[in-house]
């Protein structure tokens, strides 16, 4: 089956190594751009009507060089 188009403008990244350094970055500095990898899994809560929330696995998350 071929995969659907998909679009988002949301998402929730749990950070575990560098948490308190990433925190004490974004006080500084406001927003930092990466690039995630991420296996979607499965659906995490259900359909509002808007949008439904999706599982991921993060298997790697970078700082972008615009």
């Amino acid at each position: 089956m071929k995969p659907p188009l998909i679009s988002s403008d949301f998402a929730i990244v749990d950070i575990k190594k560098g948490r308190n350094a990433l925190a004490k970055y974004l006080r500084e500095n406001a927003r930092l751009s990466v690039v995630i990898h991420a296996t979607l899994t499965e659906p995490y809560g259900n359909d509002d009507g808007v949008s439904i929330e999706f599982n991921a696995d993060v298997t790697k998350i970078e700082v972008a060089h615009d």
